[in-house]
């Protein structure tokens, strides 16, 4: 009786919203909107908008993402689920617009964008958290076959290969790593063979490969990276400014807005490359902040959705893969320890798409880790309703 008194407050407390969790995501939100202001105003000014430009608009888009943040985290799961089939249809085709419509907006040699009136909308983006939930489903229904063969996997792997193959005709090659990074995750944590999810390893490793070396700009992003003191002033310009910036934050930081680096040496600095921004006025301690606010959300997430039901357990600790993951990969080409690559830091970088993708995946995140759909066994759910009638 006393292991059930206990199984049922466990029940309670995880139906409960993390407040904690929130508010962590509202502080580094709010941090990352900070260092995009004070980042941002060379590149504004540079590009012949007002200084505020740039911020003035991403508050906008700040609020709509996180009022959609809290529509994910209260919306029914069972809702969310009977939806899923029409989001991964509108997902797939989302990805192909850009691709073979008009509606496709062609920005730096890369066609990642459709344009409708005065809105702007990166599928790729939201086809992330999408992604995420419709293996979660598929994964659950065939929990056993899929522990006993991967060939039950097939018909995900080929939606998500599609999608991949979508992602890359946009010239996005590091989203459709990333998006394969995630699918393999998954693949993995619903106890696919190790032989099978190998054999998919192998083939992502050999697609990376081709696609690298079928482009000369890629084989040059790899060359400068394999040899970091040359091409300063060509393809490694990017990851030399912004540790030049990062170096000349040292520990405290030079103060909020007293940043020089970022007003003209630091290409892309409102998107890919703010951190580098940020770390020139913060220095290391702001760093360790945010990364450990990052853990704070992450781990805390993690931990509630390990007593939660087969899809909440799935989809929650993928969606923690994918902001993992991009948190990551854009810290590690910032720092110069990967080739330079196109992904938004969560809640950093400007532009809606990734905004909106960040805040879907957290308020997604919470919702899950609320327990929504806790598994009870039938001892649990006699001692719920003795409580309930008592």
């Amino acid at each position: 009786m006393k292991k059930e008194s206990i199984s049922v407050q466990h029940s309670l407390e995880s139906r409960q919203t993390d407040w904690q969790m929130i508010g962590a995501i509202l502080v580094v939100s709010l941090i990352g909107l900070c260092a995009l202001w004070s980042g941002s105003i060379g590149f504004a000014i540079r590009n012949g908008g007002g200084p505020y430009s740039i911020i003035s608009k991403q508050v906008i888009l700040y609020v709509i993402s996180l009022a959609c943040m809290g529509i994910m985290a209260v919306i029914p799961i069972k809702l969310l689920r009977a939806v899923l089939p029409i989001a991964v249809v509108v997902g797939i085709v989302g990805l192909a617009l850009p691709v073979v419509t008009p509606l496709g907006v062609t920005i730096n040699n890369a066609r990642r964008w459709i344009r409708i009136g005065s809105f702007t909308l990166q599928p790729s983006e939201l086809w992330k958290p999408v992604m995420v939930l419709y293996l979660a489903s598929f994964l659950e229904k065939r929990k056993e076959r899929v522990a006993e063969s991967g060939v039950a996997t097939i018909p995900a792997i080929l939606l998500v290969a599609a999608s991949v193959v979508l992602i890359y005709l946009q010239q996005d090659f590091s989203t459709s790593i990333l998006v394969l990074a995630i699918a393999l995750a998954m693949l993995f944590l619903a106890g696919t063979p190790i032989v099978f999810i190998g054999s998919l390893s192998l083939f992502s490793v050999l697609y990376g490969a081709l696609m690298i070396f079928s482009s000369q700009y890629r084989v040059q992003r790899l060359v400068g990276f394999l040899m970091p003191d040359h091409h300063v002033h060509t393809v490694n310009y990017q990851m030399y400014s912004a540790l030049r910036a990062i170096r000349a934050g040292g520990l405290w930081g030079k103060g909020i807005g007293l940043g020089t680096l970022k007003i003209s040496s630091i290409p892309e600095v409102q998107s890919d490359f703010i951190f580098a921004a940020f770390v020139e006025e913060v220095g290391f301690i702001g760093v360790v902040v945010v990364m450990a606010l990052w853990a704070f959300i992450l781990v805390r997430a993690g931990k509630r959705l390990s007593r939660a039901d087969y899809f909440s357990k799935l989809a929650g600790f993928g969606l923690i893969a994918l902001l993992s993951l991009q948190i990551l990969l854009n810290l590690s080409v910032v720092t110069g320890v990967m080739p330079t690559t196109g992904l938004a830091l969560p809640f950093f970088s400007s532009g809606g798409s990734a905004a909106l993708m960040s805040a879907i995946s957290c308020g997604i995140l919470i919702n899950l880790s609320r327990g929504a759909e806790l598994a009870i066994n039938p001892g649990m759910a006699f001692a719920m309703k003795g409580v309930a009638h008592d």
